[in-house]
């Protein structure tokens, strides 16, 4: 399968589906994004790292955009600043080539991966 018909049936894909299962692969593939950026940094693979960091880094920013503020102010506000310390976390794991840094954000970002499976309820 070649490369651009690969990215439209990955955009289909996320297009028909599900808003929730949308935001479950989010939080399934930054956790693997950091996985890749802490061992790109074990490795001093600064461009491996780079990569990871940066399609994790659009993750959360695409997360925290899509907060509606109006429907649920305080919950947002909360998960705003979880998103924005989860960003910092990656900045300065990427600058200092910390990986405990990676560490703290999967715990949190893992943290609010289980909530939102427990907030869908069963399947």
């Amino acid at each position: 399968m070649s490369a651009r018909a690969a990215n439209a049936y990955r955009r289909v894909d996320l297009d028909s589906a599900p808003k929730q299962d949308v935001v479950g692969r989010l939080f399934e593939r930054f956790l693997a994004d950091l996985a890749v950026a802490k061992t790109a940094i074990d490795a001093r693979d600064i461009a491996g790292k780079a990569k990871a960091i940066d399609h994790a880094l659009r993750i959360v920013f695409e997360l925290e955009a899509s907060l509606d503020h109006d429907v649920s102010p305080e919950l947002c506000a909360n998960l705003q600043a979880l998103y924005r310390f989860v960003a910092e976390r990656i900045y300065h794991a990427n600058v200092k080539l910390d990986a405990k840094a990676l560490d703290e954000a999967s715990k949190v970002m893992a943290e609010l991966a289980g909530g939102f499976r427990q907030a869908q309820g069963p399947r």
